[in-house]
């Protein structure tokens, strides 16, 4: 299937218009990066403006490893999804635009997906067989990884760790003492991903943050999948188990039984062949969601900020994801056991 192609003038016009004024609107609720509706004559169009360490090769090489996931999965049509669109008659994925402060931005754009965040849909065992389904057919695309846990799993350094905490500490935060309760635990979990190092388990590539915050349910009640960006090499087991687990919902932390079980039904009802995840398999589910609580304790103490703005969603999420990991770590092994237990029953 041909890409979908956005002539760079109507960027350029858009953000050369002021925003968010004209044709292109802020759309809020995005973390790491933002989010624009763009209304044009052929169309409407998110685009996303990205904000990471744009420009540096190795930000780029990710992200064509992750845009070719995305394509992949695109071409194949088995998966519902927000079409990749091409900013240059050229095919290139990437554009740079202008903005009003004389700056340059790095964008991505997309067809605009009709329907309603699946943050704002409560969680059922139907909206979780579909993520589930659509996860099967991501796997089923068998895009390998280049090598396998013991070269694409980074190492988790304690004494890394110890440093953060005593910054943190420093830097006079109110929760210091929470994160370094924390200790314990993180040196646990550093000691099993240096085990699924070892183990040298072969990995795939897969779209890899599939929650509700990625996903939009549209009008004919399917679930599409959006947000690539941070696809790339993971373990099949792992991401059956978070993507289970984040469309649970659940009350007290504790997911909904039926709707991790509909999710796991709903995979194996499309062909997907799991095997149970084990500890090792949790330990990469946690090193990810270690990695973004790190990354917002680092924002909190001043690094990796790239305005006011990025300091005070930190500010926002670092308690929260610091008060309720350790809570999160036990919820995910315990369901590691449990994942393939009676998925029949799916509500």
């Amino acid at each position: 299937m041909p890409p979908a192609m956005l002539d760079p003038a109507d960027l350029a016009e858009a953000f050369a218009l002021g925003r968010p004024q004209g044709p292109l609107t802020a759309v809020p609720g995005a973390w790491s990066n933002r989010l624009w509706r763009l209304e044009t004559e052929r169309g409407r169009y998110a685009v996303k403006e990205l904000r990471g360490s744009a420009g540096t090769a190795g930000w780029r090489q990710r992200l064509r490893v992750a845009m070719a996931v995305e394509q992949a999965a695109w071409t194949a049509g088995t998966v519902p999804m927000a079409e990749p669109v091409a900013a240059a008659a050229a095919g290139g994925w990437l554009a740079e635009v202008a903005t009003t402060g004389g700056d340059r931005a790095t964008v991505r754009c997309h067809r605009w997906v009709p329907g309603v965040p699946a943050t704002a849909v409560v969680p059922s065992p139907a909206l979780a067989a579909d993520v589930g389904r659509s996860l099967a057919a991501i796997h089923a695309l068998g895009l390998p990884a280049s090598s396998t846990t013991a070269a694409d799993v980074d190492p988790l350094a304690p004494a890394a760790w110890h440093r953060l905490v005593a910054e943190a500490h420093r830097g006079g935060l109110a929760w210091a003492g929470e994160l370094a309760g924390l200790t314990p635990l993180v040196v646990r979990l550093a000691e099993r991903l240096e085990a699924l190092r070892r183990a040298g388990r072969a990995m795939l590539r897969s779209h890899r943050d599939l929650d509700p915050k990625n996903a939009v349910v549209r009008p004919d009640a399917r679930v599409a999948l959006l947000d690539w960006d941070y696809a790339g090499p993971t373990l099949a087991a792992s991401e059956l188990l978070v993507t289970a687990v984040s469309f649970a919902g659940g009350a007290d932390g504790e997911p909904d039984a039926a709707c991790v079980r509909a999710c796991v039904r709903g995979y194996l009802d499309a062909g997907g062949r799991p095997r149970p995840p084990d500890l090792l398999d949790t330990a990469l589910i946690h090193r990810e969601s270690l990695d973004w609580l790190w990354r917002n304790v680092d924002r909190c103490l001043g690094r990796r900020v790239r305005d006011p703005a990025d300091r005070q969603l930190a500010e926002r999420l670092a308690p929260r994801l610091v008060g309720s990991f350790a809570a999160e770590v036990a919820t995910v092994d315990r369901w590691a056991s449990r994942l393939l237990e009676h998925p029949e029953r799916s509500g």
